[in-house]
């Protein structure tokens, strides 16, 4: 099977099933806070009936397990070599929603959620439909092949700017003429309408690696704004300026290649 959908409960006891207790701990405190022992052992018991009619689990030794097969799906959560994570805001941008690829010794697993939270999707995946999915994802939308640099701002700057435009739209001709004279570029105009649209709340693109401890260490942050007919790629220099590109294939292949995720 390339694909598992797991509901929170059913995650919890594959944790415990494979000896990750401090991760079926963590998620049972997230989402059963006040749940006491005897009743998670209820739960865990009809968590384990689920996955018997599902197929996926069997008795080993009078106890239930998960089988075999299934068990790298859930190790990859606990154990990946590095992480890329894409997050977006819904159309209101009310809430966010994310995708995340865990990579480990050649394999890829793509993990979402569904329904709310409350259903875990695990999925084996291709090298090759990454950056296609990633894009996707982030509703791209731009005929660009090039990935050059467009303007820069400071950071200071950037941060003016997603104030500015927070409160801005439709945007107003003063903040038209302020920003459209500090970038100076003929797409200009076009990247303030997109991100006033979005009130300056942007989606991004993350990038870890873990260390011998399983702690998460940063690799690298892009943000992205979908634009109406550009989509926007910004991401940090070595002086923390921030530069703004016009996403595509060729920006996310640099995020995957960076991250030494995919082979050179």
């Amino acid at each position: 099977m390339d694909t598992i959908q797991l509901s929170i409960e059913e995650l919890i006891f594959s944790f415990y099933s494979e000896g990750l207790y401090e991760q079926g701990i963590s998620l049972k405190e997230t989402y059963f806070p006040a749940l006491q022992d005897t009743e998670l052992k209820l739960m865990l018991e009809f968590a384990a009936r689920s996955l018997l009619a599902k197929d996926m689990a069997e008795e080993v030794n009078n106890q239930y397990k998960l089988k075999k097969e299934y068990t790298s799906f859930i190790h990859i959560l606990n154990s990946a070599e590095k992480t890329v994570k894409a997050s977006r805001f819904n159309q209101e941008l009310e809430g966010e929603e994310s995708i995340s690829f865990h990579f480990k010794e050649g394999a890829i697993f793509l993990h979402k959620l569904l329904h709310d939270h409350q259903v875990h999707s695990i999925s084996m995946y291709p090298e090759k439909q990454v950056t296609s999915s990633l894009l996707e994802f982030l509703n791209f939308n731009s005929t660009c092949k090039q990935s050059e640099v467009i303007f820069k701002l400071t950071n200071e700057e950037f941060e003016e700017l997603l104030e500015d435009m927070s409160h801005s739209n439709p945007i107003s001709e003063a903040d038209i003429q302020k920003w459209e004279g500090r970038i100076q570029h003929s797409l200009a105009l076009i990247f303030l309408e997109d991100i006033s649209i979005r009130k300056g709340k942007m989606d991004s693109l993350l990038s870890l690696k873990y260390d011998t401890n399983n702690n998460p260490e940063l690799i690298d942050l892009y943000f992205v704004i979908p634009g109406q007919s550009e989509s926007w790629l910004i991401k940090r220099d070595q002086s923390l300026d921030l530069n703004i590109l016009r996403l595509n294939e060729t920006s996310i292949n640099d995020l995957l290649l960076n991250s030494n995720v995919f082979s050179v």
